[in-house]
């Protein structure tokens, strides 16, 4: 069996970083391919992954078969089904729920922080207002945060221990957006963002979208 996991332009893809960290963080094996956003490399890769129609996009090879699995919360499924030792989820039930609760928040949510804080890792603003609503989305992440590590006492540095799981690969996301556009968190949440945002393969995804001549204007703001 063998993973090739295809990446939108890593400057602009906060879903990409998701399935990067996922594989990284928990030791699976994949190749990658970077396919940019909008262009007709992007729609070559709709004509050859048929359903898939986004990225991030992983193709499973096995047996000769081929199957094609999109979009990032239905990555992180079939690789804790294939990879259950990993860690991919809490192995506490409760905790379980929770994780998979946040990830769902996160993964239909926030619509208001998705349109007026895109992704953008090569840009920090520091002169950026939310407006409110997406404010009310900062305000609701990071009480989300301070909910899990209250609630469930795990200790640690997670959200749910010392692990990293599925629920921190997702808010990765969100901390590039909180670093981007110099939002200012309380002191537990912003300890947090620092950290998901040092991960090593988090560094090493941020160095490489550093790297990237693709442009979208529609993420790119005339602010300091």
């Amino acid at each position: 069996m063998s993973y090739k996991l295809i990446l939108g332009n890593r400057r602009y893809s906060g879903w990409s970083l998701r399935a990067w960290l996922l594989f990284k963080h928990f030791g699976i094996d994949c190749v990658h391919e970077v396919v940019p956003l909008y262009t007709e490399e992007f729609e070559r890769f709709r004509k050859d992954c048929i359903p898939a129609r986004q990225l991030p996009t992983l193709i499973v090879t096995e047996a000769g078969s081929r199957q094609v699995i999109w979009d990032s919360l239905s990555i992180v499924e079939l690789l804790n089904e294939r990879h259950p030792d990993v860690g991919i989820w809490p192995s506490c039930h409760r905790l379980r729920a929770a994780a998979r609760s946040l990830c769902a928040e996160v993964h239909s949510g926030f619509t208001a922080l998705r349109s007026k804080l895109p992704v953008n890792l090569d840009r920090r603003y520091t002169t950026f207002t939310p407006d409110g609503e997406a404010a009310n989305d900062i305000e609701r992440i990071c009480g989300l945060w301070n909910w899990a590590r209250t609630e469930f006492q795990c200790g640690g540095p997670y959200l749910f221990g010392e692990n990293m799981s599925a629920a921190d690969v997702f808010f990765t996301p969100i901390a590039s957006r909180f670093r981007t556009y110099s939002i200012a968190l309380d002191d537990r949440s912003r300890t947090y963002a620092d950290l998901l945002l040092h991960h090593p393969a988090v560094v090493e995804f941020v160095r490489a979208a550093k790297q990237e001549v693709w442009k979208m204007e529609h993420n790119e703001f005339d602010l300091n």
